[in-house]
């Protein structure tokens, strides 16, 4: 079915608010990578059991990717309408596709050999460094093999922050006991023992456990070429094909009264304040079936840990939970007049996610693990549906304030938003470096997610200024409609500016 184009307004406060959630994981990464440089009294993971950093780094990865994918469907519907079936699909594609191939071969080799010379402690897939030193000073004891990292604070930590044996065992088996085929964490069925290497190539139907079609193309230098933090390019292709297809479909199934009557209903969830509750019981089940390894949470996607282009030939999942958040935005596109009610409600909503957070995070601590109690399944169905209405509440929250306080032109908003695509695909080498050089000094972990965050965030501004705006690469990395130099408009002619994350959802 063919969509004829029609004209759309800008809408301010949700293009700065997805350039934010993705800035936002420049702060999300900078806690992550700390464990590459940690050792006790840290963590598993480089987080203090229990603290604080913990807690924002659980709470940021709650909400920040649904929120950028509700977005994402919001402007992806708005786009559709706006040039059309073809041209859709094909700037749809060709804006998401070509960043991504380019990334795979650039920014993901990049942070790999950034990790693997500077990193104390490897990541996945990046051999142990002779001589490494710890927060002590001593020469870190590099890994066991096969070790994956356990779930974060689900295990009783020795006094000087190490593991015992019997929790290593916990840990490994609740990888073991993950039914899905392709596990979080790329760990397939039957664990480590079974040739798996942590972020090795993963299975796939061209090759055995130990790789696939990407180690059969790449050889050793496999490794370098997996998807990493560009999986939300790769989620976002599918999401803005699959889309109008089952839009498409739910329009036919629909018949006209009902979908007057759908429209109504859709008005009154967001202006009663029910619409994120809504969301967060409906994907629910689809977070549930993802079995992920981090307690009753959002996991990470397996295709972090896949070569190219092993990732094509898999889907995920988790995937159907952020396709949900998608078609979420794509409805709101839909019942975009009731917007206003989401600024006046913008309180209530973070009230409730952040209780809701708290509530889900408590069972999880309290209860993933006793596996034996009589009403395990309604607890684990209980806590998993918190934690979604945590996730959609948040969001809605955040979507209330910026329509609030930041629906309104402005230069230096618009240049934030112009170059957030840029920050976000090349910073993670930046946080290595800048937590490489920090680690000496032994600061708290609040000054170091500071401190590397606007290390890492100025200079990927620097190598935009010097890379991006004089090159060709502004067209990969640009906004697709050229604008004056201190101007939030779009004009004709051949000025050039700044790039925009609109590259991914509003091109």
């Amino acid at each position: 079915m063919m969509i004829r184009p029609v004209e759309s307004p800008r809408h301010h406060a949700l293009d700065r608010l997805r350039a934010t959630a993705m800035l936002l994981g420049v702060v999300y990464h900078t806690l992550m990578f700390r464990m590459f440089f940690a050792g006790p009294p840290l963590g598993p993971m480089g987080l203090t059991r229990g603290g604080a950093d913990r807690y924002l780094q659980d709470w940021l990865h709650s909400f920040r990717m649904p929120l950028f994918f509700l977005i994402s469907g919001f402007f992806g519907r708005m786009m559709l309408g706006k040039y059309g079936t073809r041209r859709y699909f094909q700037k749809r594609w060709s804006r998401i596709g070509v960043p991504l191939v380019v990334g795979l071969f650039t920014f993901g080799p990049a942070y790999i050999l950034t990790r693997d010379a500077l990193a104390p402690m490897p990541g996945p897939g990046g051999p142990p460094r002779a001589g490494a030193f710890g927060p002590s000073g001593g020469e870190m004891t590099p890994p066991p093999p096969g070790f994956v990292p356990p779930p974060l604070a689900r295990f009783d930590e020795d006094a000087d922050g190490s593991l015992s044996d019997a929790e290593w065992k916990k840990a490994r088996a609740s990888f073991d006991r993950t039914p899905d085929s392709t596990p979080p964490l790329g760990l397939p069925p039957g664990g480590p023992g079974r040739g798996f290497r942590p972020g090795g190539p993963m299975p796939g139907p061209f090759g055995g456990p130990d790789g696939g079609l990407s180690e059969r193309l790449f050889g050793p230098s496999a490794r370098l070429f997996h998807l990493n933090h560009l999986w939300f390019l790769w989620y976002l292709l599918v999401f803005v094909t699959v889309a109008p297809l089952v839009s498409g479909l739910l329009g036919r199934l629909l018949a006209r009264g009902s979908s007057g009557t759908v429209d109504r209903l859709g008005v009154r969830l967001i202006r009663s304040g029910f619409a994120p509750v809504a969301l967060g019981i409906a994907s629910a089940p689809a977070l549930m079936l993802t079995s992920g390894p981090f307690g009753w949470s959002l996991g990470m996607p397996a295709s972090i840990f896949r070569g190219f282009p092993d990732f094509l030939l898999h889907l995920d999942a988790v995937m159907p939970f952020y396709f949900l958040f998608f078609l979420a935005g794509w409805w709101l596109h839909c019942e975009r007049e009731a917007l206003p009610s989401l600024a006046r409600g913008w309180l209530p909503y973070l009230l409730l996610g952040t209780l809701a957070f708290a509530a889900s995070t408590w069972l999880s601590d309290t209860y993933a693990r006793r596996t034996g109690l009589p009403h395990y399944a309604l607890l684990r169905w209980g806590g998993y549906t918190l934690y979604c209405v945590a996730s959609a509440a948040t969001g809605f929250a955040l979507l209330g304030f910026f329509q609030k306080y930041f629906d309104k032109p402005s230069s230096t908003w618009r240049y934030l938003a112009d170059t957030a695509l840029w920050v976000y695909m090349v910073h993670q080498p930046l946080v290595i470096v800048g937590l490489y050089w920090l680690a000496p000094y032994r600061s708290p972990w609040w000054a170091q997610m500071v401190g590397v965050t606007l290390f890492a965030s100025a200079a990927a501004l620097l190598l935009y200024e010097a890379v991006v705006r004089p090159t060709f690469l502004i067209h990969l990395f640009g906004p697709a409609t050229p604008r004056r130099t201190g101007s939030d408009e779009p004009v004709r002619g051949p000025a050039r500016s700044a790039a925009s994350p609109s590259v991914v959802a509003h091109r």
